[in-house]
């Protein structure tokens, strides 16, 4: 899978998948236990939260792949939390992939002793998913 937003795709792998299923068809954020997370961001030193969010509507973001949510993983390091944005999609292929992660945004590092708003955590893909979802 390749697109020119978003150049390296990582397949979600099935025990992942099957945990994200049970949230992403209903609106809204839903937090998982760090160890649902994709096999690929399980070596994540102090992820301490996980977080996914599925588009009200998919997204069209290439040949045959539509962005259908959003994960956030959010880590401790030392007395700063650190938040990771990534956009999920499916492809022709028949898998689910992620791509990430996304740090450009205010909320990306912030003190642990700070409240921030989950819904801050989403949102920081690339344009090619901005569409009405």
């Amino acid at each position: 899978m390749s697109d020119p937003y978003f150049p390296k795709w990582n397949a979600i792998d099935q025990q992942a998948l099957s945990h994200m299923r049970q949230f992403t068809t209903s609106p809204g954020i839903h937090q998982l236990g760090t160890a649902a997370m994709p096999m690929q961001l399980q070596g994540m030193p102090g992820a301490v939260s996980y977080f996914v969010s599925a588009y009200s509507t998919p997204i069209p973001i290439g040949s045959n792949t539509l962005a259908g949510g959003e994960m956030a993983v959010v880590r401790i390091d030392g007395r700063t939390l650190k938040a990771y944005n990534y956009v999920l999609a499916s492809s022709g292929d028949g898998l689910v992939y992620f791509n990430g992660p996304y740090k450009d945004f205010p909320s990306h590092h912030f003190s642990s002793s700070s409240q921030v708003a989950i819904e801050s955590l989403f949102g920081h893909t690339p344009v090619s998913t901005k569409g009405s979802g």
